[in-house]
């Protein structure tokens, strides 16, 4: 059997008992989502600010809350159209699981969390009591090499660890995580959205921090270019990515001259507790140089020719 357990965690006798680990997670974490979602709404928000496609296609008039509603609406679209084989798909998910082994050793009780962003992970690193960790890596793989700082015993033991914890040999938990006790989430993307736009719970966000008029120039920029050269999004990941990284050294290459250094930016955001105003008062769409496009396009096909 392919054993791929990069993630294993070991609880040490620092940890309090499930309960109150429980506990403490479920504050951590959410605390964890509300960071990570916060750029996630930024973007989205910008988007809707800056895309005129966005805005006279799916706004189309002064609605109350209309760009927190089409923000969080494009997130939610974006992600119910991704395959769940995606890497990046739904990135704030976190959920993590729990066992325990009893043997001559010891007992030794084990974790291991399945989560879409690594901050998560560092978080529960983090986790301690008197400067004591509740968690220690305590991961497995059978196509690698042992790493030099793990005993030979010690790596023996994490491999039989888990294949006891997860009844490899059982077809019916069919070596998986799904009969382990665990705590999963529960936190949305939508009720972020509201809580942190809205100002609910105190909470309020600096947008333009979250999506610098750098990385919204970048992006209307990528687009302008797709659209002149009326590049194929269909050619297959590597490609589609292989495209994207070109189109960035390009645009970085022009940025870097004088010309585009003295480009015109986009305007700022909003401020947060102002979304609900009349679609009026958004600040225009930000629209990329024809010239700049011209030249991006130009420095993307001779990166082209000469990888051929």
């Amino acid at each position: 059997m392919s054993v791929r357990l990069y993630d294993g965690l070991r609880l040490t006798a620092h940890a309090p008992d499930l309960f109150e680990l429980t506990r403490v997670i479920s504050k951590r974490m959410r605390e964890v989502f509300r960071e990570l979602a916060v750029p996630i709404i930024a973007r989205n928000v910008a988007r809707v600010v800056d895309d005129a496609e966005v805005r006279e296609r799916d706004m189309g008039g002064p609605l109350h809350n209309c760009v927190v509603y089409r923000a969080r609406k494009l997130w939610l679209d974006e992600q119910a159209g991704l395959d769940n084989r995606v890497t990046f798909h739904d990135p704030l998910r976190f959920s993590i699981v729990f066992g325990q082994v009893d043997d001559d050793y010891g007992t030794r009780r084990l974790a291991y969390p399945l989560f879409g962003n690594r901050a998560y992970v560092g978080a529960l690193m983090a986790l301690e009591a008197d400067g004591r960790p509740f968690f220690v890596d305590y991961h497995y793989q059978n196509q690698a090499d042992r790493p030099k700082e793990v005993r030979k015993d010690e790596w023996k033991r994490r491999r039989d660890d888990w294949n006891r914890l997860l009844e490899v040999d059982d077809r019916e938990t069919d070596g998986t995580f799904g009969h382990l006790p665990g705590w999963q989430l529960p936190d949305s993307i939508e009720s972020v959205f509201d809580a942190v736009l809205l100002g609910h719970k105190d909470t309020t966000i600096d947008l333009n921090v979250h999506c610098t008029i750098e990385d919204r120039m970048r992006r209307a920029l990528n687009r302008a270019v797709v659209f002149d050269l009326d590049l194929d999004e269909v050619n297959g990941i590597s490609r589609v990515l292989t495209r994207n990284r070109r189109i960035e050294r390009a645009i970085e290459l022009h940025l870097s001259t004088a010309g585009g250094a003295a480009m015109p930016r986009p305007a700022l955001l909003p401020d947060a507790q102002d979304l609900d105003i009349a679609i009026s008062k958004l600040p225009p769409v930000y629209e990329p140089p024809t010239g700049a496009v011209a030249r991006i396009s130009k420095l993307y096909r001779e990166q082209a020719l000469a990888c051929d």
